[in-house]
């Protein structure tokens, strides 16, 4: 996985998360009157020298580009953004440029395995939103317009990437954690995912639905009763005994019980990629307030197996 993706899912992500704290009302003001010399050359190569003509909201966009491109350079200096007010920032947008670029090119690798190993498993939300990101690629401007995400991305994940930062970093923080989702699928039996999904809804490859929200939980459920991941089925005894099980724990010992089972899922799973572990580790913690809402709120957690099939289950534990 890239290193500056595999984070702490559910946090700020990424170089510009990573560049520092922000800066005071009398720094802020400091550094705009720095950054005026980089925004009119942007605006003569947007304009191709007919500057004058630009509207306002067009040079806003340009000065966040510039903004966007001189923290990536910071983050990947270990610099904080304080020292925007003391370097070269000529040569310090330079070199964001060279290294927004290179973002550029492992998000297109990342991009080129998608197309390739990514398996939508009938939703038309994952299908619609590669082809989306094949649109960013065509159409983004790294150089002028670096924060912005020109591509049509709906497909709903598990651990949304969060707003900031923007740009390619978004996508290649979007692209990480798809890859994420889908290996975990990509280790059950198709038929039983699809079974799980239809079963959550049975038009779930028309909805803008995440496919490995519900297959996650019930892997974690699963593991928390001692295995049996694989079968990717709940009975409704199986989910009263989960809510029993953590409801016996003081409230700050839920949290941990569920994220030890997704990482003895990933064993068992043989996940062994640190990022994959971490994903379902998040996504395990998410479970519990949810869990605990009530004793019956498992039904809405889980894909939970139909009365007819309860027997069958445990009999196959």
């Amino acid at each position: 996985m890239p290193e500056a993706i595999t984070h702490s899912f559910g946090t700020p992500s990424g170089p510009i998360a990573q560049a520092g704290a922000g800066l005071t009302q009398a720094e802020e003001a400091q550094l705009q009157a720095r950054l005026f010399p980089l925004l009119a050359a942007q605006m003569q190569k947007k304009t191709q020298g007919d500057s004058a003509s630009m509207r306002t909201e067009e040079a806003a966009e340009l000065l966040a580009s510039i903004r966007y491109t001189l923290l990536c350079q910071c983050a990947a200096q270990g610099l904080p953004e304080n020292a925007l007010l003391t370097h070269d920032l000529a040569a310090l947008f330079a070199a964001g440029q060279r290294t927004v670029l290179a973002i550029l090119e492992q998000a297109k690798a990342l991009y080129g395995a998608a197309l390739q190993h990514v398996r939508t498993f009938g939703s038309r939300s994952l299908a619609d939103t590669l082809r989306g990101i094949g649109g960013f690629f065509a159409r983004y401007n790294a150089r002028l317009y670096a924060q912005l995400i020109p591509g049509d991305i709906d497909y709903q994940l598990c651990l949304p990437v969060p707003d900031e930062p923007a740009g390619v970093l978004w996508v290649l923080d979007y692209l990480t954690r798809l890859h994420i989702e889908n290996g975990l699928l990509q280790t059950m039996d198709e038929t039983r995912v699809v079974r799980l999904l239809r079963r959550v809804h049975p038009h779930y490859g028309e909805l803008l639905v995440s496919l490995y929200e519900p297959v996650a939980a019930n892997v974690v459920g699963l593991s928390l009763l001692g295995g049996g991941e694989g079968l990717l089925e709940i009975s409704p005894a199986q989910g009263a005994r989960i809510y029993a099980q953590l409801s016996a724990l003081p409230a700050e010992e839920g949290p941990a019980a569920l994220a030890q089972a997704a990482r003895d899922a990933s064993a068992r799973l043989r996940l062994t990629d640190g990022a994959q572990v971490a994903y379902l580790t998040a996504a395990a913690r998410a479970l519990y307030p949810r869990l605990m809402a009530s004793p019956e709120a498992y039904r809405g957690v889980f894909a939970v197996a139909p009365m007819s099939d309860a027997t069958a289950i445990t009999d196959a534990l």
